[in-house]
């Protein structure tokens, strides 16, 4: 009775469902490229309806049907909703080649009639065996397919390095990419196995996959060539031993697996020059790009440090790229800019930004102008150069010894001497001295009597602190988290520009310092797991992106020196800045 009542009810629901909403008929085919003699499948899909569709097919002279149709049927009950699926399904065979059209059927509802829409597709002639030429008459080979074929300078151009197979492939390694004289390369990281798609290609039936994409920029004018690009691969190959077995069985698989080496094509890529003229302040910049330069105050004592910052943002071959220096009036000091990136792989190409970040010290009060900060580079679409402008900037400096109202710098004097170390204050003292009375009972014996009281309760302070620490081995590990990373810092300053321990000393200081932080171990996780775990403490994504900028160019400029134009100090001194970000807000 219970299987009755539950029944009845779900068909009730069906048939609330069916009044509420009208059928959804769908048509569809499992492929868009057959070749002839294969198969594919016709699929018509009636959704909220309990009627189970009829349809009159039409001849197709390039088609023969196999079989069909085949129905289904399908309830569910999801959230208190009731949905029905009703399908019918018809098996072709390709007969012909050339492209077809399948157009909209009539599909019968009981007393009411919907219509599918029209479908295409395209029977393509089998290969014979006797004309198989070049690449589509083996089994297995890796094609080098560039987008490109002809760039400007400095334009990129990505290519595709792609297997094409009939064989089952098992593994694939590829040693180190190819060779390409006058080119930058950097490689799209990808999948450690890549997906394979089921392809015709010059009338054979492949599966295909993608191995490597790389992006090449070129960096000299010319007809330049990519060497091919060598990968090993596991295939499955048929065994030339001869069977023993008593009776011939198909079931029984005699093939193997072997190990070959596999060279894809060279490519040959035309540069062509920039066009001329080019403008006096061109230094080679390709792409779309936006600049911006701001001070982080605009009012500011003599003496004291102000922070200016010039950033350049945009997409196109900035891994060649400098940002362009200010040109600043007559007494102000300038000091080595910090230089940070955020550049990551889009649509084929580099975006992001980069910004230098200069301390100025203006010595004279007054009004000071700073000249517009102008860049200049090559706009691919609109085939002409293109200069943008920061616009003028101004900034106002105040007489330290007069009266005027208190202002102060983005930075605090810390940051400027963790930053700086150059940099020191000198204020002058004020050498008046005043004659008080000599009473015991003045505010100094006052004072006195407070802060010993102050310093007293401070060493309690300090000691059920020390017991926490020494009670709790997280909260100890991250508050010496931050003295262990400067430790590190002061170490690798100690190195050479060439040292092979300096920028994995770096890397240890960041690694490390978030670690404490987060009580995890820096062993136990890579770039992406550590900034995972930034945002789970979510943390302000310019952070977590400057942190990954920063762990990437890292690691890359120290397995693949030279690939990023960066040195000692100029590593050390972000790492110093990133520090100072991280320490804010863990």
């Amino acid at each position: 009775m219970q299987h009755l009542a539950k029944f009845f009810i779900l068909v009730s629901m069906v048939m609330v469902s069916r009044s509420m909403a009208a059928p959804v008929v769908k048509a569809s085919i499992d492929a868009k490229q057959v070749l002839v003699q294969e198969s594919f499948t016709l699929t018509i899909q009636v959704e909220g309806s309990e009627d189970m569709p009829r349809i009159h097919l039409p001849d197709f002279p390039q088609l023969a049907l196999l079989s069909g149709p085949m129905q289904s049927s399908n309830y569910s009950v999801i959230n208190g909703k009731v949905s029905s699926k009703k399908s019918l399904s018809y098996t072709f065979v390709a007969l012909e080649p050339g492209r077809i059209t399948i157009p909209a059927l009539a599909v019968f509802l009981g007393n009411k009639t919907y219509r599918t829409q029209a479908l295409s597709l395209e029977i393509l002639a089998a290969r014979s065996s006797r004309s198989k030429r070049g690449n589509s008459g083996q089994s297995v080979y890796v094609q080098a397919i560039p987008s490109k074929s002809s760039v400007y300078l400095g334009e990129p151009v990505s290519v595709r390095y792609k297997l094409f197979t009939k064989v089952g492939v098992y593994n694939y390694q590829v040693d180190k990419l190819p060779n390409a004289v006058g080119f930058w390369a950097e490689e799209i990281p990808q999948a450690s196995q890549p997906r394979l798609v089921s392809e015709i290609i010059a009338g054979v039936r492949y599966n295909t996959a993608v191995l490597k994409t790389v992006i090449y920029y070129p960096t000299r004018s010319g007809t330049l060539e990519i060497d091919p690009l060598k990968t090993e691969l596991e295939i499955e190959v048929k065994s030339n031993q001869r069977s023993r077995r008593m009776f011939n069985d198909p079931f029984f698989n005699n093939s193997r697996k072997a190990t070959k080496n596999f060279l894809s094509n060279p490519i040959k890529i035309t540069v062509k020059e920039l066009p001329d003229p080019r403008p006096a302040n061109f230094s080679g910049a390709v792409g779309k790009f936006q600049i911006k330069a701001e001070l982080d105050t605009n009012a500011v004592f003599a003496n004291d440090a102000v922070g200016l910052s010039i950033t350049l943002k945009g997409s196109g071959n900035f891994n060649s790229l400098r940002l362009p220096e200010p040109d600043l009036p007559d007494g102000v000091d300038i000091f080595k800019p910090e230089r940070t990136e955020s550049i990551k792989i889009r649509n084929m190409k580099h975006s992001g930004q980069k910004r230098s970040t200069y301390l100025l010290v203006p010595r004279e009060p007054g009004q000071l102008v700073i000249d517009p900060v102008e860049f200049t580079y090559f706009d691919l679409s609109a085939r002409k150069y293109i200069t943008r402008s920061s616009g003028e900037i101004k900034l106002t400096v105040y007489d330290a010894e007069g009266t005027q109202p208190v202002v102060t710098s983005g930075y605090s004097r810390e940051e400027v001497e963790l930053m700086q170390d150059d940099i020191r204050y000198i204020k002058a003292a004020d050498n008046r001295f005043t004659q008080v009375e000599a009473s015991p009972f003045t505010p100094g014996y006052w004072g006195a009597h407070v802060l010993g009281i102050l310093a007293i309760l401070g060493v309690f302070g300090y000691e059920h602190r020390t017991h926490q620490l020494q009670s709790n081995t997280s909260l100890r590990r991250s508050v010496k988290a931050m003295a262990q990373a400067r430790k590190r810092l002061r170490n690798a300053q100690k190195l050479a520009e060439d040292s092979e321990e300096l920028r994995a000393l770096l890397h240890q200081t960041i690694v490390g310092f978030i670690a404490a932080r987060l009580n995890t171990a820096e062993n136990a996780m890579d770039t992406i797991g550590f900034t995972e775990l930034l945002r789970d403490k979510q943390i302000s994504e310019n952070i977590i992106l400057e942190t990954e900028a920063f762990l990437e160019g890292l690691t890359m400029d120290r397995f693949a020196p030279g690939a990023v134009q960066r040195s000692a100090k100029e590593w050390i001194t972000a790492t110093q800045k990133l520090l100072q970000d991280l320490g804010k807000v863990l």
